[in-house]
């Protein structure tokens, strides 16, 4: 049983009383308690604050001051400086102005048109009144022969129902004008590539080349004149005395084609 008047310690059950001597081992194994937990508090504590520090930066020392090396010695040395010459009068050449050059305009020309002066036509082929005075025209006996042989005639029906002869003589030019045709050669007739006329040049020949030896071998005196439908385009054949076989010769048309 517990003693009178001191309360049963919580968490101890009511058991037999035990000797005093117990009691005090009780109080000591407390106080024992309390200074071992004080002691792991402190312990912690210090560890915590040491730790702390080492967590904290250090500051690194500052380096020793090095001895700042002593300045090279300077050389002084002492000249004598010459006495600059006084000014003398001024150069007149600088003085003078310069004078001033304008820059050039271009010089412009104007070139006339250069005018070629017109070609004047070659008429060289072409007869005048006085040359048309004594020649004979074709079915007027100017053909000449007998026997019915009046080549003058029958070569100038040929040049008429031949319409190349009509586009040759409009391509020259030569509509409604007198042309000198044969003269002992074929005449070329400005602006032609061959001469004659071409298309007249053959026309006339292939008539002459067929009709019978006797008629074309006839002799022949003067200029003779062919004429077309319209009655003012003619042409003219014949040089003093010649043969309508002469259009067929060397100095034909044959070499000139």
């Amino acid at each position: 049983m517990s003693r009178k008047g001191n309360p049963i310690p919580e968490g101890h059950q009511e058991g037999p009383e035990l000797p005093q001597g117990t009691s005090q081992d009780a109080g000591q194994a407390r106080v024992m308690r309390r200074t071992r937990l004080l002691a792991g508090t402190f312990t912690a504590a210090v560890h915590l604050v040491v730790f702390a520090m080492l967590l904290l930066p250090r500051s690194s020392a500052p380096p020793l001051a090095q001895p700042e090396p002593e300045p090279e010695p300077i050389q002084v040395s002492l000249v004598d400086t010459p006495k600059p010459n006084p000014p003398g009068p001024p150069d007149v050449a600088m003085v003078q102005p310069q004078p001033v050059t304008l820059p050039q305009l271009p010089h412009l020309t104007s070139r006339a048109p250069i005018v070629s002066p017109p070609v004047k036509p070659d008429n060289s082929d072409l007869l005048s009144a006085a040359q048309l005075a004594g020649a004979a025209s074709a079915g007027e006996g100017g053909g000449g022969g007998g026997g019915g042989c009046d080549l003058a005639r029958a070569v100038q029906q040929a040049l008429r129902r031949d319409p190349l002869v009509h586009a040759a003589v409009e391509d020259a030019n030569r509509l409604g004008k007198a042309v000198m045709l044969w003269n002992g050669d074929w005449v070329r007739t400005s602006g032609q590539d061959g001469k004659g006329l071409s298309a007249v040049r053959e026309a006339i020949m292939w008539e002459v080349a067929f009709t019978p030896v006797a008629c074309r071998n006839q002799r022949m005196h003067g200029l003779v004149l062919l004429s077309l439908a319209d009655g003012s385009t003619r042409f003219a054949v014949g040089s003093g005395d010649w043969r309508w076989s002469d259009l067929l010769g060397v100095h034909g048309a044959a070499s000139d084609r």
